[in-house]
Protein backbone atom coordinates (compact mmCIF):
# COMPACT_ATOMS: atom_id res chain seq x y z
CA UNK A 1 0.00 0.00 0.00
CA UNK A 2 2.97 2.31 0.53
CA UNK A 3 4.30 1.74 -3.00
CA UNK A 4 2.23 4.54 -4.66
CA UNK A 5 3.38 6.95 -1.92
CA UNK A 6 7.03 6.08 -2.55
CA UNK A 7 6.49 6.39 -6.30
CA UNK A 8 4.89 9.84 -5.89
CA UNK A 9 7.75 11.09 -3.72
CA UNK A 10 10.29 9.70 -6.19
CA UNK A 11 8.59 11.55 -9.06
CA UNK A 12 8.53 14.72 -6.94
CA UNK A 13 12.23 14.29 -6.13
CA UNK A 14 13.17 13.74 -9.78
CA UNK A 15 11.13 16.63 -11.22
CA UNK A 16 11.33 19.01 -8.26
CA UNK A 17 14.30 18.72 -5.92
CA UNK A 18 16.82 17.74 -8.59
CA UNK A 19 15.69 20.65 -10.77
CA UNK A 20 15.88 23.12 -7.88
CA UNK A 21 19.37 21.97 -7.00
CA UNK A 22 20.46 22.92 -10.53
CA UNK A 23 18.22 25.99 -10.88
CA UNK A 24 17.48 27.52 -7.45
CA UNK A 25 16.46 30.79 -9.12
CA UNK A 26 13.25 29.05 -10.19
CA UNK A 27 11.92 29.70 -6.67
CA UNK A 28 12.21 33.44 -7.25
CA UNK A 29 10.66 33.51 -10.71
CA UNK A 30 7.73 31.32 -9.68
CA UNK A 31 6.85 33.78 -6.88
CA UNK A 32 6.85 36.93 -9.02
CA UNK A 33 3.21 36.86 -10.11
CA UNK A 34 1.36 36.80 -6.74
CA UNK A 35 3.81 39.13 -5.01
CA UNK A 36 3.81 41.65 -7.88
CA UNK A 37 0.03 41.91 -7.79
CA UNK A 38 0.13 42.16 -4.01
CA UNK A 39 2.58 45.08 -4.31
CA UNK A 40 0.44 46.89 -6.90
CA UNK A 41 -2.74 46.56 -4.84
CA UNK A 42 -0.96 47.66 -1.69
CA UNK A 43 0.39 50.81 -3.38
CA UNK A 44 -2.87 51.71 -5.14
CA UNK A 45 -5.03 51.34 -2.03
CA UNK A 46 -2.44 52.89 0.32
CA UNK A 47 -2.67 49.75 2.41
CA UNK A 48 -6.45 50.02 2.83
CA UNK A 49 -7.12 46.65 1.20
CA UNK A 50 -3.99 44.89 2.40
CA UNK A 51 -5.91 41.98 3.93
CA UNK A 52 -7.93 41.38 0.76
CA UNK A 53 -4.75 41.65 -1.32
CA UNK A 54 -2.89 39.13 0.85
CA UNK A 55 -5.77 36.64 0.85
CA UNK A 56 -6.17 37.05 -2.90
CA UNK A 57 -2.44 36.66 -3.56
CA UNK A 58 -2.37 33.42 -1.59
CA UNK A 59 -5.37 32.09 -3.52
CA UNK A 60 -3.82 33.20 -6.81
CA UNK A 61 -0.54 31.48 -5.96
CA UNK A 62 -2.36 28.23 -5.11
CA UNK A 63 -4.32 28.35 -8.36
CA UNK A 64 -1.15 29.07 -10.31
CA UNK A 65 0.92 26.31 -8.73
CA UNK A 66 -1.93 23.81 -9.05
CA UNK A 67 -2.73 24.55 -12.69
CA UNK A 68 0.98 24.72 -13.57
CA UNK A 69 0.89 20.95 -13.14
CA UNK A 70 -1.07 20.84 -16.40
CA UNK A 71 1.62 22.76 -18.27
CA UNK A 72 4.37 20.53 -16.91
CA UNK A 73 2.50 17.37 -17.80
CA UNK A 74 1.85 18.66 -21.33
CA UNK A 75 5.53 19.49 -21.68
CA UNK A 76 6.68 16.09 -20.41
CA UNK A 77 4.12 14.35 -22.62
CA UNK A 78 4.57 16.21 -25.90
CA UNK A 79 8.20 17.36 -25.81
CA UNK A 80 10.17 14.91 -23.65
CA UNK A 81 7.86 11.90 -24.01
CA UNK A 82 8.50 11.13 -20.34
CA UNK A 83 4.88 10.18 -19.75
CA UNK A 84 5.32 7.19 -22.06
CA UNK A 85 7.85 5.81 -19.57
CA UNK A 86 5.36 6.05 -16.70
CA UNK A 87 2.55 4.60 -18.82
CA UNK A 88 4.71 1.54 -19.46
CA UNK A 89 5.57 1.24 -15.75
CA UNK A 90 3.40 0.17 -12.79
CA UNK A 91 2.71 3.84 -11.96
CA UNK A 92 -0.98 4.79 -11.94
CA UNK A 93 -2.26 8.10 -13.38
CA UNK A 94 -3.17 9.39 -9.90
CA UNK A 95 0.29 8.53 -8.54
CA UNK A 96 1.89 10.35 -11.47
CA UNK A 97 -0.40 13.32 -10.85
CA UNK A 98 0.39 13.41 -7.14
CA UNK A 99 4.13 13.21 -7.75
CA UNK A 100 4.10 16.17 -10.11
CA UNK A 101 1.71 18.07 -7.82
CA UNK A 102 4.18 17.65 -4.95
CA UNK A 103 6.91 18.86 -7.30
CA UNK A 104 4.93 22.04 -8.02
CA UNK A 105 4.34 22.48 -4.29
CA UNK A 106 8.12 22.41 -3.75
CA UNK A 107 8.53 25.27 -6.22
CA UNK A 108 5.85 27.29 -4.48
CA UNK A 109 6.62 26.40 -0.86
CA UNK A 110 8.69 29.52 -0.01
CA UNK A 111 6.14 31.90 -1.55
CA UNK A 112 3.19 30.06 0.03
CA UNK A 113 4.91 30.10 3.42
CA UNK A 114 5.49 33.87 3.25
CA UNK A 115 1.93 34.56 2.10
CA UNK A 116 0.46 32.30 4.79
CA UNK A 117 2.61 34.06 7.39
CA UNK A 118 1.28 37.41 6.15
CA UNK A 119 -2.27 36.13 6.58
CA UNK A 120 -1.48 35.35 10.21
CA UNK A 121 0.38 38.64 10.71
CA UNK A 122 -2.44 40.74 9.28
CA UNK A 123 -5.12 39.54 11.65
CA UNK A 124 -5.44 35.79 11.75
CA UNK A 125 -5.29 34.17 15.15
CA UNK A 126 -2.95 31.25 15.79
CA UNK A 127 -6.10 29.23 16.46
CA UNK A 128 -7.07 29.76 12.81
CA UNK A 129 -3.84 28.25 11.47
CA UNK A 130 -5.51 24.81 10.96
CA UNK A 131 -8.22 26.56 8.91
CA UNK A 132 -5.58 28.29 6.78
CA UNK A 133 -3.69 25.03 6.21
CA UNK A 134 -6.90 23.18 5.33
CA UNK A 135 -7.82 25.91 2.83
CA UNK A 136 -4.38 25.73 1.24
CA UNK A 137 -4.43 21.94 0.91
CA UNK A 138 -7.98 21.79 -0.44
CA UNK A 139 -7.44 24.44 -3.11
CA UNK A 140 -3.99 23.15 -4.11
CA UNK A 141 -5.30 19.58 -4.43
CA UNK A 142 -8.38 20.50 -6.47
CA UNK A 143 -6.41 22.81 -8.78
CA UNK A 144 -3.77 20.11 -9.31
CA UNK A 145 -6.45 17.58 -10.25
CA UNK A 146 -8.03 20.14 -12.58
CA UNK A 147 -4.68 20.86 -14.23
CA UNK A 148 -3.99 17.15 -14.72
CA UNK A 149 -7.42 16.53 -16.26
CA UNK A 150 -7.19 19.51 -18.63
CA UNK A 151 -3.64 18.74 -19.74
CA UNK A 152 -4.49 15.14 -20.57
CA UNK A 153 -6.73 16.41 -23.37
CA UNK A 154 -4.16 18.83 -24.81
CA UNK A 155 -2.35 17.69 -27.92
CA UNK A 156 0.12 20.58 -28.10
CA UNK A 157 2.07 22.60 -25.55
CA UNK A 158 0.70 25.87 -26.94
CA UNK A 159 -2.87 24.70 -26.35
CA UNK A 160 -2.04 23.81 -22.76
CA UNK A 161 -0.48 27.22 -22.07
CA UNK A 162 -3.45 29.08 -23.54
CA UNK A 163 -6.10 27.02 -21.76
CA UNK A 164 -4.29 27.08 -18.40
CA UNK A 165 -3.83 30.87 -18.64
CA UNK A 166 -7.51 31.33 -19.46
CA UNK A 167 -8.66 29.12 -16.57
CA UNK A 168 -6.25 30.97 -14.26
CA UNK A 169 -7.95 34.28 -15.07
CA UNK A 170 -11.43 32.77 -14.67
CA UNK A 171 -10.58 31.37 -11.23
CA UNK A 172 -8.18 33.90 -9.72
CA UNK A 173 -9.00 37.30 -11.24
CA UNK A 174 -12.69 37.57 -12.10
CA UNK A 175 -14.25 36.10 -8.89
CA UNK A 176 -14.17 38.09 -5.61
CA UNK A 177 -10.70 36.91 -4.68
CA UNK A 178 -8.90 40.25 -4.43
CA UNK A 179 -11.93 42.41 -3.66
CA UNK A 180 -14.90 42.21 -1.24
CA UNK A 181 -17.74 40.01 -2.44
CA UNK A 182 -20.15 42.72 -1.25
CA UNK A 183 -19.04 44.81 -4.25
CA UNK A 184 -20.85 42.40 -6.57
CA UNK A 185 -24.55 42.73 -7.40
CA UNK A 186 -26.72 40.01 -5.88
CA UNK A 187 -27.06 38.00 -9.11
CA UNK A 188 -23.29 37.83 -9.65
CA UNK A 189 -22.63 37.26 -5.96
CA UNK A 190 -24.66 34.05 -5.93
CA UNK A 191 -23.04 33.00 -9.20
CA UNK A 192 -19.60 33.50 -7.67
CA UNK A 193 -20.43 30.93 -4.99
CA UNK A 194 -20.11 28.27 -7.69
CA UNK A 195 -16.37 29.04 -7.97
CA UNK A 196 -14.06 27.33 -5.44
CA UNK A 197 -11.64 30.25 -5.25
CA UNK A 198 -14.43 32.49 -3.93
CA UNK A 199 -14.80 30.21 -0.92
CA UNK A 200 -11.05 29.88 -0.43
CA UNK A 201 -10.69 33.66 -0.32
CA UNK A 202 -13.68 34.01 2.03
CA UNK A 203 -12.22 31.38 4.35
CA UNK A 204 -8.93 33.27 4.50
CA UNK A 205 -10.76 36.56 5.03
CA UNK A 206 -12.79 34.94 7.82
CA UNK A 207 -9.60 33.76 9.50
CA UNK A 208 -8.26 37.33 9.33
CA UNK A 209 -11.34 38.74 11.04
CA UNK A 210 -12.86 40.37 7.95
CA UNK A 211 -16.66 40.40 7.63
CA UNK A 212 -18.20 37.72 5.40
CA UNK A 213 -21.72 37.55 3.89
CA UNK A 214 -24.52 36.46 6.20
CA UNK A 215 -25.61 33.73 3.77
CA UNK A 216 -22.12 32.22 3.68
CA UNK A 217 -20.57 29.88 6.25
CA UNK A 218 -17.38 27.89 6.73
CA UNK A 219 -19.34 24.68 6.27
CA UNK A 220 -20.58 25.92 2.91
CA UNK A 221 -17.05 26.85 1.88
CA UNK A 222 -15.67 23.45 2.88
CA UNK A 223 -18.50 21.64 1.08
CA UNK A 224 -17.90 23.43 -2.23
CA UNK A 225 -14.14 22.94 -2.12
CA UNK A 226 -14.42 19.26 -1.19
CA UNK A 227 -16.98 18.77 -3.97
CA UNK A 228 -14.55 20.27 -6.51
CA UNK A 229 -11.70 18.15 -5.19
CA UNK A 230 -13.66 14.90 -5.36
CA UNK A 231 -15.14 15.79 -8.74
CA UNK A 232 -11.83 16.53 -10.45
CA UNK A 233 -10.05 13.58 -8.84
CA UNK A 234 -12.80 11.34 -10.22
CA UNK A 235 -12.46 13.00 -13.64
CA UNK A 236 -8.67 12.61 -13.50
CA UNK A 237 -9.05 8.94 -12.65
CA UNK A 238 -11.80 8.03 -15.12
CA UNK A 239 -11.76 10.56 -17.97
CA UNK A 240 -8.16 11.73 -18.25
CA UNK A 241 -6.35 10.43 -21.34
CA UNK A 242 -3.45 8.47 -19.89
CA UNK A 243 -2.55 6.12 -22.72
CA UNK A 244 -2.23 7.29 -26.30
CA UNK A 245 -4.27 5.19 -28.70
Amino acid sequence: MMLPVRQAFLIAYSTGILWLRRNPSSLFFSAISPFSLLFVLFVISNGQYSQFAIAGSLVMALVGYGLALGQDISFYKTEYKIQDVFVASPVSPLTYMMGLALSELLFGLPALTVLAALVVYFGASVFNIPLIIATILLLWSSMSAMGFFLSSHMLHMRNATQVISFVNVILAVLPPVFYPIANLPDSLRYLSYAVPTTHASLMLQHSMGLPTPAEWSLGFGYAVQIAYLVGFVVLAKTKAIWRET
